[in-house]
């Protein structure tokens, strides 16, 4: 388990974490977003004790906290980080570098052959770095954790670079590295893939968690419509809209189906065709939905 309780980083006057706390255990994936600069890769770096906050402290286990060199130790042998691509060394193989995160972390190679094979490197892992592709260096930074194979991880932006294809090899693996009872911390650009793996997306501003968003396979459902101010508001005037409803970043309705029959499903149906000739979708909200009502409602 992970926790962090009452965290604040400040630089300068400016409060980047402000009194954050959280529990997190093992066998979940966790989605962290924001936009760029407001705090992610800070908060990692606390988690991570590449950055000493304030006020506040990380709890491992329920009692190793990075206050003793004997503490530190345990939880960085349990603890990993997603390399940065500017780290890797340009004239080792991708070969040598799964060996020194698993003879680091792990304590043995004999699984460095499978994580290869799955990551369909076996192609280039014998190649020095820098004849690597941008691609080919991200996958090498995930293989390099999951060479590792520490209980807890910590990935930022973890598919940046990566083509529709690795983006879903990796996503399904990140899967099967839960099921492993690994804690896995996630942020990255693509939001919508969040939806596909991730058990809690939490939304950070201004320093502190404005919203959880916990996947469950009951998830209530939305009709979502693209839709302009002035045909929201001439919707509202005509009808009585449900308490439950949003209208996000001036172009999207969220309409809400609980507690509604089929018939009464159809006939707001038609009413969102009468106003919109965009298409319709019908499910839970994901991540890209809170995200813009988050960080674009008031652009």
């Amino acid at each position: 388990m992970l926790e962090l309780k009452n965290i604040t980083v400040a630089f300068g006057e400016r409060k980047v974490i402000d009194n954050l706390s959280f529990t997190a255990k093992k066998g979940e994936i966790i989605g962290l977003v924001a936009p760029n600069g407001t705090g992610k890769t800070t908060l990692f770096n606390v988690m991570s004790n590449y950055l000493r906050p304030v006020q506040g402290e990380v709890i491992f286990d329920n009692k190793h906290k990075y206050e003793s060199e004997q503490s530190e130790v345990y939880i960085h042998k349990h603890m990993s980080t997603f390399p940065e691509q500017k780290d890797l060394f340009e004239d080792l193989t991708g070969l040598e570098h799964l060996r020194l995160f698993a003879d680091m972390w792990k304590g043995s190679r004999k699984h460095i052959p499978v994580v290869i094979e799955y990551l369909n490197m076996g192609h280039y892992v014998k190649r020095k770095v820098r004849t690597y592709s941008l691609g080919m260096r991200q996958r090498l930074c995930f293989a390099m954790m999951v060479a590792a194979d520490t209980s807890v991880m910590i990935m930022d932006e973890v598919m940046n670079g990566l083509d529709i294809t690795n983006v879903a090899l990796i996503s399904k693996k990140l899967s099967e590295m839960k099921q492993e009872n690994k804690l896995i911390f996630v942020a990255s650009h693509l939001l919508e893939n969040l939806d596909l793996y991730a058990d809690r997306v939490w939304y950070l501003k201004n320093g502190t968690f404005v919203h959880e968003q916990i996947y469950k396979e009951d998830q209530d459902s939305f009709i979502k419509v693209e839709m302009d101010r002035q045909q929201y508001h001439f919707l509202k005037q005509k009808y009585e809209l449900p308490e439950e409803h949003l209208y996000i970043a001036n172009h999207l309705l969220c309409f809400p189906l609980k507690g509604l029959n089929m018939k009464e499903q159809t006939k707001w149906l038609e009413r969102f065709l009468e106003l919109s000739d965009q298409q319709l979708e019908v499910g839970p909200l994901g991540t890209m939905e809170f995200y813009e009502r988050y960080y674009l409602e008031n652009e």
